[in-house]
């Protein structure tokens, strides 16, 4: 397995990465060399990319890496078999966003060794353990990634898992985008075409948040002035959560996409009539589409209903503090009065995984004791 050196070879290849997995969103047909270059890098035996649309059940993205025919065409047969190996619905359903999760540090060897998935299909290819990463779970969509580990290969070290972090919310971001367009990439050839038919509101934005490019469904937000605003020709929302997010996740897209992170993931707003929406923005610096439409557009800002409601103190505090998902739950929890132990149970991690994102939370946060923490979900309020 390559081991991270933290040089520039190792940053310039996270950058590839990171414009692969985008140009994945722009051609559906690149997610196989996006996956492939992870599972490489990393050193996996294999990789797996599911999005499932919901609640009709429509496949969006389905993309398996390095498995030979015969098992891919096998994979569906063992659907509950690969539930339970992560313990079952509720388990899952716990797991944060974004979080790389060591299936052994789930489910006891033991219980894997019995389990028909792993003893029929994934100990055959030599897989001794896998890497699951829930990138989204709500009521549009169910997206994943696994990532197999052969039996020859090193033991994972806490630079892979950082190194994973980074990708993460740059994969979140490109499956929920992808789910947006998926409707209207079923009936066009181009992703600009998408853009223009998809009910999603989107707006094609320079550095500037100058408005260059906006498609039917934004030009009536724009017109009414709901939940989208033309201010002076450039881009603004009518409400804000947390002021100058917008603007700060675009100007980063513009800037260097690898630092993108996870500012404009679910930027959350709200419609006069108080319904939630959500906003998310990809980077087009590097696209290659990015001359047509909006010459100049460096950022494209995907505007629609919100999988749920607002949440307080949670989704302030993400994005004042960029929290990641993970760091966000265990937050959650702390406030709530877990213990250390409780949590990590709680997350499908270990103590010492939990340690160092309370560590994170701590840094990015100011705060200094789980005191601190609870105090500062208090303070936390939701704009009138």
């Amino acid at each position: 397995m390559e081991q991270s050196t933290g040089s520039s070879d190792e940053s310039a290849d996270i950058v590839r990465m990171i414009g692969a997995i985008y140009d994945a969103v722009v051609d559906k047909t690149r997610w196989w060399y996006a996956l492939d270059q992870i599972r490489s890098h990393f050193g996996f035996q294999l990789a797996g990319l599911t999005v499932i649309g919901l609640p009709h059940g429509n496949v969006v993205v389905q993309v398996v890496v390095n498995v030979p025919d015969d098992f891919a065409a096998r994979m569906a047969d063992y659907g509950n078999d690969v539930i339970d190996l992560w313990g079952g619905p509720a388990r899952l359903a716990a797991l944060p966003l974004e979080e790389p999760i060591l299936n052994s540090h789930v489910t006891s060897h033991a219980e894997i060794r019995r389990n028909p998935y792993y003893k029929e299909w994934a100990r055959p290819l030599g897989l001794v353990d896998q890497i699951g990463i829930a990138l989204a779970r709500d009521a549009t969509m169910i997206a994943s990634l696994g990532l197999g580990l052969h039996e020859s290969a090193p033991p994972l070290t806490e630079r892979d898992f950082e190194g994973l972090r980074l990708l993460a919310p740059h994969l979140r971001r490109a499956v929920i985008i992808s789910g947006m367009l998926d409707v209207a990439l079923a009936s066009v050839s181009t992703f600009q075409a998408a853009l223009e038919e998809t009910a999603s509101g989107v707006v094609l934005v320079d550095a500037d948040m100058r408005v260059l490019h906006a498609n039917r469904a934004a030009n009536a937000m724009l017109g009414a002035g709901d939940p989208v605003l033309d201010f002076g020709g450039k881009l603004a929302l009518r409400h804000e959560l947390v002021p100058g997010q917008l603007q700060a996740a675009v100007r980063a897209a513009s800037e260097d996409e690898a630092t993108l992170g996870r500012r404009g993931i679910g930027i959350p707003t709200r419609r006069r009539d108080g319904t939630p929406v959500s906003l998310n923005v990809m980077p087009l610096e590097r696209r290659a589409m990015r001359a047509r439409p909006g010459f100049g557009a460096t950022a494209a800002v995907f505007i629609g209903d919100a999988a749920g409601p607002i949440e307080m103190p949670a989704d302030a505090l993400r994005l004042l503090y960029e929290l990641t998902p993970a760091e966000q739950r265990v937050f959650e929890l702390v406030v709530a009065g877990r213990s250390t132990e409780e949590i990590a149970t709680a997350l499908g991690v270990t103590s010492g995984t939990v340690r160092t994102q309370l560590r994170h939370v701590f840094q990015k946060t100011g705060r200094h004791n789980r005191a601190d923490l609870v105090r500062l979900a208090t303070e936390i309020r939701l704009p009138a």
